[in-house]
This record gives structure tokens, sequence and C-alpha cells, in this order.
């Protein structure tokens, strides 16, 4: 399988504290577990699922989707974990707007003219990890995230949820797996990246069983 994993900053490495990239990201752990896939990493810090970032544009994910799955392709599976950055105080947006956001992603992924000769892939969408309790008081007054942040950070997972089953799409609500460091309330440690992998490996496993039984 060819997997494309598109994420932001909990998808690239974001070392909270540090600002580094750690070297067993969940992508990269994938990669380790099962050596007989390809597993592209497509990680950028900032990006949002909807929102348009003025001061960097680049970051819309909704913008970039189309030009990411271009020069993948082909590819078996792809899973999206977006909406963090969409809760910033600078767009104020809820999660379940985020979530419409993410319906759109699976409709282009799943446009067949899309892939011309290559088959559609499967699509999982991931809830991202929820933001610990104590970020108002880590950003401070002025800060990227508040109190609506977090209230809607909490509701996320259920909205995309929703979304999923209309559009038969697979879920996994990475907050089951994993949780955000108390360094910062919003990225992982390099245990809760392992964490997350793990969750991931086994629902890749039943995509992987459920491609089997359909042939």
């Amino acid at each position: 399988m060819r997997i494309l994993c598109i994420g932001d900053s909990n998808t690239w490495g974001y070392c909270p504290g540090l600002g580094t990239r750690h070297e067993k990201r969940w992508t990269r752990l994938l990669g380790e577990w099962f050596p007989e896939d390809e597993v592209i990493e497509e990680g950028l810090c900032g990006r949002t699922a909807a929102a348009m970032d003025y001061i960097k544009p680049e970051r819309c994910g909704l913008d970039s989707l189309k030009a990411i799955l271009m020069s993948h392709k082909p590819v078996d599976l792809v899973i999206i974990m977006l909406g963090t950055n969409d809760l910033k105080t600078s767009f104020h947006l809820s999660a379940k707007y985020i979530a419409s956001a993410v319906k759109e992603y699976i409709k282009i992924i799943r446009n067949p003219y899309q892939w011309d000769k290559y088959p559609v892939p499967e699509v999982m969408i991931v809830s991202p990890v929820v933001f610990r309790d104590n970020i108002c008081a880590k950003e401070g007054p002025g800060g990227n995230f508040d109190s609506w942040s977090l209230e809607q950070s909490g509701l996320l997972a259920g909205e995309m949820k929703k979304v999923c089953a209309e559009y038969h799409a697979h879920f996994l609500n990475a907050a089951d797996f994993a949780e955000a460091s108390e360094t910062d309330a919003i990225h992982m440690d390099a245990e809760n990246h392992r964490k997350l992998a793990e969750g991931l490996a086994e629902k890749i496993r039943e995509i992987r069983s459920g491609d089997k039984e359909k042939a």
C-alpha cells in the first residue's frame, strides 16, 4: 500500500517545548512497522483544514489538497488529520464548521477523475488530539487559543465521526489513543506519537483485511 498522510505539526512531528522534529513521529513509525508499504509524509506546521491564514496562505490544506494528491498518485489510502489550527482565536471556527470542511476533503479524494487511470483510494479521517484543559493558561491573554478553542476541540471528534458515517469514510479518534503534552497542551510527545501510531496501525490492518475480502 501507498499511504499518504496529510496533516499539521502533529503529523510533521513538532516536539513540544523545543520546536525540533521528532525522529520517531507516528508516520515514521508506521513506515518501520509496515516495511512492505510506502508511507508518504505531508505534514506542515500551521496547516488548517479550511481556514485561510492571510499571513501564510499556503497553510490552507483545502487549497493545496488537489496538488498534493496529484503529486503523489497513485495512493491506496489517504489519512487526513487536521482541524487543530482552525481552532485558533484568529479564525474562531466551530467544530461543526471544521467537520464540514473535512467533508469536502472526502468529496475531492473520492472524485474518480482526480485519479485518471488509477483506483480511487480509501480515506481515513483522524480527529486530532484534544487540547489539555490548561491551554488557556499556557497561551495567556491574546494567545492563539482560548476557552472557545478548548470547548470546540472537545467537540471535534463527534462532528467528524458524523461526517465519516455519512460519507462512509474510515474514522479514528486520536484522543482514544494519545494526548497532548503537558508542555504546551497542543503537541504530542514521543510516547504519544507511538501510541497514536499503534492505533493507526490497527486501523490500517482492518482496512487491508477489508480490501482482501472484497477481492
